[in-house]
């Protein structure tokens, strides 16, 4: 989880009231907040927060809550925003890039080191929670002296235009030799892949702002004289950025800045102007025997409205006794359901003042499939295997090295992976003990090594499009490893069920095991799985040098014959 540190003196002047740090420590749990550290010689507090509330990413927005929870300030925060006359036009061209810009002016500021670090939180929070690493969501904050509305946002060629951008101030660079040579441009250059044009923003001098989601123009540089701010975040969701610019804004509120509007134009529709940010809050709706129901309680509609204005929301009455009118502030964006109100409830009340209570069968069990798979584990351990955890993802090279072709009709591919190395999620488990034993290929040896976890297959009848299953794999490396060896531990997994008699193995071809020494492996007539020694390459591909001998079966037809 995303964390923050804490200072006890900036937090006291933002809260309004002397703060003691062992009961903040305690206080801080029930605004949602885990403590992670107490420095008590620095009083500071370090603490974790759910990616869910980015709002709580700098100080002021758990001063904010801590307002409500000591009853100093309660409901709705309240912002001034003043109506601003910068206005930046949208250029269609950029709708298939990347569509949606908003913004702000923000004057008189003052930024201490604190604060500054605050800003880099925050940037780097949402680019995490709210903008998938830019994808989604990217955050421009500007020297608003140095540039000159009105703005455009627009396109440009790879080699369209060249500008200074930060990091590499000594060079004029054109956008595509930023996303060649460039530090950031290198890291986000896949967020450009296969464009034609890049986003792009001029001021009115034609000077590079910004070449979003990537890199600022350096003219634009915020420094320790900078007193006002222009702030630009560009995006393919428009929710996700303008929460992302409620939060931004709302925290220089708090800071004592002054925040402006900015107009954005979409060329195509000049008569609607958007003008953000845009505070008004969002109203849902709840239902009083909802809540109730929820937390076990009896509150009245009069309870449940202290509750919520606890944590900063409001809270009103309608004709209908059962339902109230919930606000909800403008740079709150983690509400999606009526149980997320209660959840704001519960805080409100306190968790601490709920008294818990069991109810008949409210015990939980272990699913049947789980059962099931730690049978499989203990029959194994009992062979003299250990236990391998693996990750479901994989790469497609992997399967190369198994001598498989990956079919990317056929298999699961990630549309935006990580990296190469967990691009696709795994259809066996070989690939992942493989990988365990070229690990520790320098371990004494021999190994004997299992794992039981899911692998996941494409299947157009299951309306998500992929089903998963339940898999067992053993595999064995050492001098002497062969067909007979892993064998006798698929015989001994069967023997401890009771179902040898019910397995047969045919032989067949498989470009990862060795011709003659590999079958398939059926319970009942039904194909389950597949046994054999790895094929040379194969070894040598993943860096053994040992013979390996392995087995891989389906569980799920076991434990779902077992219940039966």
């Amino acid at each position: 989880m995303p964390s923050l540190t804490l200072k006890l003196d900036r937090l006291e002047k933002l809260v309004g009231k002397e703060l003691k740090i062992d009961d903040l420590e305690y206080d801080l749990q029930w605004i949602g907040l885990d403590v992670d550290d107490v420095n008590k010689e620095e009083n500071e507090i370090k603490i974790e927060y759910d990616p869910n509330r980015p709002d709580y990413s700098s100080p002021e927005g758990i001063a904010r809550n801590l307002k409500g929870y000591y009853e100093i300030e309660i409901g709705l925060p309240e912002f001034q925003i003043n109506e601003g006359t910068e206005k930046i036009n949208v250029d269609p061209k950029v709708r298939k890039i990347r569509p949606f810009v908003v913004g702000a002016i923000v004057r008189n500021i003052d930024l201490d080191e604190d604060q500054v670090g605050t800003l880099m939180n925050i940037q780097e929070a949402l680019h995490w929670a709210l903008g998938r690493d830019r994808m989604k969501v990217a955050i421009g904050i500007h020297d608003y002296d140095q540039v000159k509305g009105p703005y455009i946002y627009t396109t440009v060629k790879p080699d369209g235009v060249k500008f200074r951008p930060l990091h590499m101030e000594a060079y004029e660079m054109t956008p595509k030799e930023i996303l060649e040579e460039h530090e950031m441009g290198i890291r986000y250059a896949h967020l450009l892949k296969d464009a034609e044009e890049y986003p792009i923003i001029y001021d009115a001098e034609g000077k590079v702002v910004s070449l979003p989601p990537i890199i600022n123009g350096v003219h634009t540089t915020v420094t320790d004289k900078t007193k006002n701010l222009l702030l630009d975040l560009t995006g393919t969701d428009f929710k996700a950025v303008n929460y992302s610019l409620n939060i931004i804004a709302s925290t220089f509120a708090d800071m004592g800045a002054k925040v402006e509007t900015l107009n954005v134009i979409y060329d195509d529709k000049p008569d609607e102007i958007l003008k953000v940010p845009d505070f008004k809050p969002q109203t849902m709706q709840v239902h009083l025997d909802y809540i109730n129901s929820y937390l076990g309680l009896k509150l009245s509609a009069n309870d449940i409205i202290k509750c919520l204005n606890k944590v900063r929301l409001n809270a009103s009455k309608t004709k209908n006794k059962n339902i109230l009118n919930v606000k909800i502030p403008a740079y709150r964006c983690d509400f999606m359901h009526e149980v997320d109100i209660v959840e704001e409830v519960a805080i409100g009340y306190g968790y601490q003042n709920l008294i818990p209570v069991v109810k008949e069968g409210g015990f939980g069990k272990y699913h049947h499939a789980e059962v099931f798979a730690n049978k499989a584990r203990d029959i194994m351990i009992g062979a003299g295997c250990l236990e391998m955890v693996n990750s479901t993802l994989s790469s497609q090279k992997d399967y190369e090295k198994l001598g498989l072709d990956f079919n990317e009709k056929e298999q699961i591919v990630l549309l935006n992976p990580v990296s190469e190395l967990f691009n696709t999620t795994r259809a066996n488990l070989l690939i992942g003990l493989m990988k365990n034993l070229s690990f520790n290929r320098s371990a004494e040896k021999p190994f004997r090594l299992f794992e039981v976890g899911d692998i996941l297959l494409l299947d157009k009848n299951r309306d998500v499009g992929a089903r998963r299953e339940l898999h067992l794999g053993v595999i064995t490396l050492s001098e002497s490893s062969d067909f007979s060896e892993i064998k006798s531990l698929l015989d001994h997994y069967f023997r401890t069920l009771g179902i040898l008699n019910d397995v047969i193995i045919k032989p067949i071809s498989n470009p990862t095991f060795i011709e003659g020494r590999t079958g398939e492996i059926y319970y009942k007539k039904k194909k389950i799985g597949i046994i054999g020694e790895i094929y040379p390459q194969v070894i040598i591909n993943f860096g053994l040098n040992y013979p390996v001998a392995a087995f891989e079966i389906n569980l799920m037809p076991f434990f779902k014959d077992q219940e039966e």
